[in-house]
């Protein structure tokens, strides 16, 4: 049986059995949806329908985790971005920004940082938080937050921050100081109606050039110092071999990276240094693979020694039950 307190222990650095089976990452799918019939977009932007299909995987598949929300769009939208709202298979995305131009503008004064958990998703994400801790203190929760980095580049445009890198690289910085206070609250608001916090941390090698992101790590690392009631984590998508010590530096429990099915060698290199999440890729694995290959991956993993088996990026939308349950009880 899955329990909280297993997760609780590996996070500590102290599994007293085999690695317990987790998602950290988001877990809306379209067979989830249909089975409760809470669906995106409104269990983006509606409360009740958020946490309805945030507990599906524990309600249905026995998992002993939820993870909130679903999205990535809160914080940006929040502060200014037009967000389209998706649909039942497709995630909220930023649309556009006041503040997207060919050469990156001057950074606005955005509201006080005491007003921005006044109202807007974010306030409803932390109130949904507190409502599954409160009815469901069994289950580990887990909320996702943005790194700095990633909030800047949806107000100026992944591509003009990147260029602005290049071109205007104190213009850029002074972007990601300027939502550095916003990120660094949330991340403080949230620990305190949580178990975890999972930061996106943009510092994929191929976005990122590796070389940048001692530059912004200072920032990055402001985040963490403030989830000061919670465990957390830092989760990257992509390419990270170049900055995995670095990303550990920033003081969170665990590192939630893709391991390119090289699970042994992650936790040769890594397994000292932090508590390692994934051991299982979404797509390959958990999407398209059978229920058989989902086991055979997680049981490698735990072998490995990865403290908790989980996806190493989110749960892709089409991914059935079937393969979920097989992750689920893959100790059975």
């Amino acid at each position: 049986m899955n329990t909280k307190q297993e997760i609780v222990d590996a996070m500590n650095g102290e599994n007293k059995g085999s690695a317990p089976p987790a998602l950290f990452s988001q877990t809306g799918t379209t067979e989830l949806m249909s089975l409760c019939g809470s669906k995106w977009p409104e269990a983006n932007f509606a409360e009740d329908a958020l946490i309805r299909l945030a507990l599906q995987p524990s309600e249905r598949l026995g998992f002993a985790t939820a993870r909130i929300p679903f999205d990535l769009t809160s914080e940006a939208e929040r502060l200014g971005c037009e967000v389209r709202e998706g649909n039942g298979s497709i995630q909220p995305s930023v649309a556009g920004s006041p503040w997207r131009s060919e050469t990156l503008l001057e950074p606005p004064e955005f509201m006080p940082v005491d007003e921005f958990l006044s109202e807007g998703r974010c306030s409803m994400y932390v109130h949904a938080a507190e409502r599954i801790s409160k009815e469901r203190p069994e289950l580990f929760l887990t909320s996702c937050i943005n790194g700095h980095l990633e909030v800047a580049q949806f107000l100026v445009g992944p591509e003009n921050f990147i260029m602005g890198l290049f071109m205007d690289p104190e213009m850029a910085t002074a972007w990601v100081d300027r939502v550095t206070p916003y990120q660094c609250e949330y991340a403080r608001v949230m620990s305190e109606v949580s178990d975890n916090i999972f930061v996106i941390t943009e510092a994929a090698e191929d976005i990122l050039p590796p070389d940048y992101f001692p530059m912004f790590a200072p920032f990055e690392k402001k985040t963490y110092d403030e989830i000061r009631e919670s465990f957390s984590t830092t989760h990257v998508c992509g390419e990270t071999s170049n900055v995995i010590d670095g990303l550990i530096d920033l003081g969170a429990n665990a590192l939630s990276v893709e391991s390119f099915d090289d699970q042994e060698g992650m936790v040769e290199r890594y397994g000292d240094k932090v508590v390692l999440v994934g051991g299982i890729n979404p797509i390959s694995v958990l999407m398209q693979g059978s229920p058989d290959k989902v086991r055979e991956t997680a049981i490698r993993s735990a072998k490995a020694g990865y403290p908790i088996i989980a996806p190493e990026c989110g749960v892709p939308p089409q991914t059935t039950n079937t393969n979920l349950e097989a992750l689920a009880k893959y100790r059975q």
